[in-house]
């Protein structure tokens, strides 16, 4: 093995018909998941920034995680298309797989955290006693965006999960 690569490629035997199910399945999971993680990114800052709280440099550095996590997502999303790869004829490539499913649990718990900090940084600006902020519409927004977001890399995760378990 090159220093740099990925471990060697490891070739399983399954029906053709399986491989094209994997390859469909990553491709309508994966190609949907990167639209919707570049909308919500840009919901994410667009409402973010006009928020009420948007006076607060707190709640700046939260929109910045928010829009992290969004591409977190987006990554996500390539990584579930990309993994097409690991799918060829009659044969999935199980390290290849692992990798995918591996990185796919990484960009979800980069979601996670980019989230939870987003998240904390709206709920703690929102309750400051130096000046009190109403929670708007635009607030609820954002932060259910923000758990749409976990949810996307929970959907990705799993689906990967499922999809490229061989054997």
């Amino acid at each position: 093995m090159i220093i740099g690569q990925g471990p060697a490629p490891q070739w399983v035997w399954v029906p053709a018909t399986r491989v094209d199910r994997i390859r469909t399945r990553l491709a309508l999971t994966g190609l949907p998941l990167i639209g919707m993680a570049l909308v919500f990114g840009i919901v994410l800052v667009a409402v973010g920034l006009n928020l009420p709280t948007a006076h607060n440099p707190i709640n700046v550095i939260g929109v910045m995680a928010a829009g992290i996590g969004a591409f977190w997502g987006i990554l996500s999303g390539v990584s579930l298309a990309t993994a097409r790869s690991c799918a060829r004829g009659e044969y999935v490539d199980v390290n290849g797989a692992r990798l995918v499913r591996r990185l796919l649990g990484v960009w979800w718990l980069g979601a996670i955290v980019c989230a939870m900090a987003a998240w904390f940084c709206e709920v703690m600006t929102l309750n400051s006693d130096a000046r009190p902020v109403p929670f708007t519409v635009g607030s609820a927004v954002y932060l259910a965006v923000l758990g749409l977001l976990v949810v996307l890399g929970g959907v990705a995760f799993f689906t990967a999960r499922k999809v490229l378990r061989v054997g």
